[in-house]
């Protein structure tokens, strides 16, 4: 599973309740985004509520850190630091019972810093996948995939917003010469070798943990499918789901996404 959890679980305040809700899935692996407050001591205490006795976090000072929990051992093998430029958001590597693992967080305000974002995580994840390892690269991208084109097309408010906020804000940037979404970023992975393997676009942003007046017609309106797993082309079967529990509109503005192997 992947989670972006809002800043640590919806700023701290809601930590049980997310731990209580992750337990009850009983998932293998767990990456999460925006480990805000956290460091390595406090995401094991916080695994451990959940039943994974095993933790990694990326070390860094400050911001949004991805983690990744299990049941299993995992192995730390890199953090990745596209260019070498901390402006730029990093990736997790690590390998989990014979499985490559990257958990991204890409930049949500720029798609040219994204696509230096994925072009790291390609440059990593490629070779892996040509050697027939397998890979899975999860989290939250701030992008969108190709297949996802006829469903944004019809989300004219988001769009709106979307203007909106490169007229106000310089450095927003989500469509490219010519006025059309990005798909490029989501592109560079697929490029590398990784397919997604959900059958159906289903939103997993926004949440009512923003606005819990918002009307239904009105959170449709803004849906936009920006947290993946992506699997090597040769992965085992699996299936994609996503949660809709009520209780997921107060730990945070993101719905989780859930794999499940055969």
């Amino acid at each position: 599973m992947t989670y972006n959890v809002w800043m640590g679980f919806n700023k701290k305040q809601n930590l049980e309740v997310g731990a209580e809700w992750i337990a009850a899935q009983n998932t293998d692996v767990l990456a999460l985004q925006e480990l805000k407050g956290f460091n390595q001591e406090r995401l094991e205490q916080a695994a451990r509520k959940w039943g994974h006795q095993y933790s990694v976090i990326f070390d860094r000072q400050g911001g949004f850190p991805q983690g990744l929990t299990a049941k299993t051992p995992i192995q730390k093998i890199e953090q990745i630091q596209p260019e070498n430029n901390p402006k730029l958001r990093g990736t997790l590597h690590c390998k989990i019972a014979g499985v490559h693992f990257f958990v991204v967080h890409f930049d949500p305000r720029n798609y040219h810093n994204r696509r230096k974002e994925a072009s790291a995580v390609a440059g990593r994840v490629k070779p892996l996948v040509e050697a027939g390892e397998q890979v899975v690269v999860l989290g939250d991208c701030n992008a969108h995939s190709i297949a996802d084109q006829k469903f944004l097309s019809k989300q004219t408010a988001l769009i709106k917003h979307w203007r909106d906020k490169e007229k106000e804000n310089k450095s927003f940037r989500a469509f490219v010469e010519g006025g059309e979404i990005d798909f490029s970023v989501l592109q560079t992975l697929f490029d590398a070798g990784l397919v997604d393997p959900a059958i159906d676009a289903v939103g997993t942003f926004p949440t009512r943990l923003l606005d819990s007046d918002i009307t239904d017609d009105e959170l449709n309106s803004l849906m936009q499918r920006i947290d993946f797993i992506l699997v090597s082309s040769h992965f085992p079967k699996c299936v994609v789901s996503y949660p809709r529990d009520s209780i997921l509109d107060k730990i945070s503005d993101h719905y989780p996404v859930i794999l499940k192997i055969q």
